[in-house]
């Protein structure tokens, strides 16, 4: 059963169209999601410091941290009976914890009674407050439950003081369950809006489905009739695009008719064969054992040359076959270490102009999948690259990993870093940047373009990024 090209049309519209809205509204929960987490921080973040004055008022003296206030007033927090509707969101109690460390991060005081006489002074809240800085972590709430799904808390500190030294940190913290409540409320709203316009869409996107395949039809129609040779006028469209289809089918027509590119194209192929053919035929027949020597030298040099250019077409036409099928790849396992160690020999020079390190963390057999050729290549390109841009005397790391899910090699070195207008640009044909450290050369730009291809035909990836002091590539491709 054929599927119509409308339908298929509108399929392929449907799936773009959910796919976008999906990760447009993946975005937004996520995005609608930190913002409710920072929103909630800041509200913390005062309320630690509220909690941090009150104690300080309770410890004048500054030799210890009293406390016992705060339990009293946690006491009967906890009692209290309330009911408060935040939007759709009913809140019956305080869900807040709070825990008070001393100078030395042992707890002193825990609202849950739990953790009373513990070191938290590694706590990321704890430690980070003590040494003067904006202490928060987030933190399953129950140390033994750690799985992704049990509960994880917020947790916020901020520091008690006396005369200008820290002598405790007060952390404040706030159940992430209790904001998911508030989420899912959000969430649910966005979804209906964004379902409502996702029907609107497919919709609009039906009616032009059906405008669009009823033009085509017409527009096959008149060539079926002018195949069949019937005069008949192009239909009128008002969609240039379809216009100039409509126009490129009757031109198409008149060439055909003709048959001139057909003969352009035979003649052209047939002149390029049959003149180094025909050079080579005539060498050979006045070729004899009594011919002089110096002509039988001048007649093996045209056959020579006339081979040469056969070789070089045949070398056209195949690179041709191969840009036709650059969907598929000649995949074998081979030698990677071998191969890149090669690939470093064949590169001595260079890399002892720049006085460079290599370090070379590939073991000794590893085996790889995939064109050999291409790869090789792809791997060149990053060495070139690497080389090129890397300071003088300075390291050029190589690592090679494998495991079921493919192969990963990256070549790191410690160079110029990428300009951010050009990271969007990497691998743009023929863009290059400049390169103080190798002016002699000009790049072609061609490089990391050809690299790339080579790793969408192995369904693989190639990124590229700055590091602390250079620049690091890596080559990624599955092992199927």
């Amino acid at each position: 059963m054929k599927i119509s090209y409308g339908l298929r049309a509108f399929a392929l519209y449907f799936l773009i169209l959910g796919a976008l809205i999906w990760f447009t509204l993946d975005n937004a929960i996520e995005r609608l999601n930190d913002g409710m987490r920072q929103s909630a921080e800041s509200v913390l973040v005062d309320s630690a410091h509220v909690l941090a004055s009150f104690i300080e008022d309770q410890s004048n003296n500054g030799k210890a941290l009293s406390t016992s206030q705060l339990t009293r007033v946690f006491a009967r927090v906890q009692q209290r009976d309330f009911e408060a509707k935040i939007y759709q969101v009913l809140k019956t109690s305080v869900d807040s914890q709070v825990y008070v460390t001393d100078h030395k991060g042992i707890i002193v005081y825990d609202s849950t009674g739990l953790d009373v006489g513990k070191d938290f002074s590694r706590w990321r809240d704890v430690k980070l407050t003590l040494e003067g800085q904006y202490g928060a972590r987030t933190s399953f709430l129950d140390r033994l439950r750690r799985e992704p799904d049990d509960p994880k808390g917020m947790i916020v500190a901020a520091p008690i003081q006396y005369e200008g030294n820290t002598i405790g940190v007060v952390s404040l913290v706030k159940p992430i369950d209790s904001l998911e409540g508030h989420l899912v409320t959000e969430t649910q709203q966005l979804q209906r809006y964004v379902f409502a316009l996702l029907a609107l869409a497919l919709l609009l996107g039906y009616l032009l489905s059906l405008w669009f395949t009823r033009s085509i039809k017409r527009i096959a129609d008149y060539a079926n009739d002018m195949a069949a040779g019937k005069q008949v006028l192009p239909p009128n469209s008002k969609d240039t695009r379809l216009e100039a289809l409509t126009k490129s089918i009757s031109n198409l027509r008149h060439q055909l008719d003709g048959k001139d590119y057909v003969e352009d194209y035979i003649h052209s192929l047939t002149h390029e064969l049959k003149t180094p053919l025909t050079s080579i035929r005539g060498a050979v027949e006045l070729i004899n054992d009594d011919m002089p020597a110096s002509d039988r030298t001048r007649f093996l040099e045209n056959i020579q040359r006339s081979n040469e250019r056969m070789s070089r077409l045949v070398e056209r036409m195949l690179s041709l076959a191969k840009l036709e099928g650059a969907d598929k790849i000649s995949a074998e396992q081979f030698d990677i270490h071998a191969m890149v160690l090669r690939l470093l020999e064949e590169r001595r020079t260079m890399i002892a102009e720049k006085q460079l390190t290599v370090s070379l963390d590939i073991e000794d057999g590893s085996h790889s999948h995939g064109d050999r050729v291409l790869i090789s290549q792809a791997i060149a390109n990053l060495l070139d690259n690497a080389i090129r841009f890397g300071f003088t005397g300075t390291p050029l790391n190589i690592t090679y990993t494998q495991d079921a899910r493919g192969f990963s090699l990256s070549v790191q070195n410690e160079g110029e870093l990428i300009p951010d207008f050009a990271k969007d640009k990497l691998f743009d044909r023929f863009f290059s940047l400049a390169n103080e450290q190798a002016a002699q050369t000009k790049s072609t730009g061609l490089g990391l373009s050809f690299v790339k291809q080579i790793m969408l035909l192995h369904k693989g990836s190639i990124v590229v990024k700055n590091t602390r002091s250079g620049v690091l590539a890596t080559l990624k491709w599955p092992a199927n």
